[in-house]
């Protein structure tokens, strides 16, 4: 067995002649990432990220080799039997929303089998572009696919979106394909009533705390928050605050745990912004800002503020919303 690394593909080969194929589909891929600069090409720009080449090295054992791809979330391709990969990945398949892209690709390069996440890890695209590049066959057996239906999971993926519930998104495609009316509703808040829904990653929120606030004083008063106004916390896309703060331990981890960016703002850029803020001496005098969190999350680029400055036990708090794609810092 033999393997390749080319940005976050990872090939394994069992044969001499597969060894060919994964070499050429190697080659291949490697000058599509060179050719792309920053890594934008056929493949799109995260699986081609540096478009680095490594190997091919001598893989001791296909359990380890696949169970390191799986820990990283790389894309697997295993150029071999179908039942090579299904037996491999068998003891590490989780869960279709986290599971990466796993394809299958026979010796002689006739036909591209996307096996694992075919939507949201986005194996059926690989393989139609994979098979692209070598005249192969994509076999995608996916229903929404082979009928040429909408797929909400893709949509989701394309569209930075997380789905609320992959049940209610399973429904939505059954009714697609029994030619029944299915809806879905994009939107940040929390809802009781059954549906599916899509939740944005637009909440800005906007935050300021005095020196040495806990972490667990600062998530607790957010949830508090976002819970009052019936905010998800699926939708918080940015933590927000002024430059004095960048250190700050609390703020740093809170931004950590809910694995979101922590973008800090000096004193002038807060103050150059225009629009109504609660404005605060004591706030000013002691960081040269009238208001921080609602000024940092119109620094952002909020188009709107959601939920205005509320304070509490020396923590303040405001929820802004943006509807664009890029981020402002």
């Amino acid at each position: 067995m033999e393997k390749l690394t080319v940005g976050r593909f990872n090939f394994i080969c069992f044969t001499e002649a597969g060894k060919k194929l994964m070499l050429t589909l190697g080659e291949k891929l490697g000058a599509l990432g060179s050719a792309a600069g920053a890594g934008e090409g056929l493949l799109g720009a995260e699986p081609l990220s540096g478009a680095s080449v490594r190997g091919p090295e001598a893989v001791e054992s296909l359990s380890a080799f696949t169970e390191e791809a799986f820990r990283q979330d790389n894309v697997l391709v295993y150029i071999g039997a179908v039942a090579i990969a299904v037996r491999a990945i068998a003891p590490f398949v989780k869960d279709k929303t986290t599971d990466p892209a796993v394809l299958a690709i026979d010796e002689q390069g006739r036909f591209v089998v996307p096996v694992l996440s075919g939507h949201i890890g986005g194996a059926n695209g690989y393989a139609e572009k994979i098979a692209a590049l070598i005249g192969a066959v994509p076999v995608v057996t996916t229903a929404t696919d082979i009928r040429g239906e909408f797929a909400v999971d893709v949509f989701a993926k394309r569209h930075g979106l997380e789905i609320n519930d992959m049940k209610m998104a399973k429904e939505f495609s059954a009714k697609l394909l029994r030619g029944e009316e299915a809806v879905f509703t994009v939107t940040p808040r929390v809802h009781s009533e059954e549906g599916l829904f899509l939740i944005p990653k637009c909440l800005v929120i906007g935050m300021g705390c005095r020196k040495g606030k806990l972490f667990e004083e600062l998530k607790a008063f957010l949830l508090e928050v976002l819970g009052e106004h019936g905010l998800d916390q699926r939708a918080l896309r940015v933590l927000v605050s002024i430059d004095i703060k960048k250190e700050e331990p609390g703020l740093l981890k809170l931004a950590e745990s809910l694995g979101i960016p922590f973008v800090t703002y000096s004193a002038e850029t807060l103050m150059a912004q225009e629009g109504e803020f609660e404005s605060s001496e004591l706030v000013l005098e002691k960081t040269g800002a009238d208001n921080v969190c609602e000024r940092a999350a119109a620094a952002y680029g909020s188009e709107k503020i959601l939920v205005k400055k509320t304070a509490k036990d020396g923590m303040t708090i405001a929820i802004g919303m943006v509807t664009g794609k890029e981020e402002h810092e």
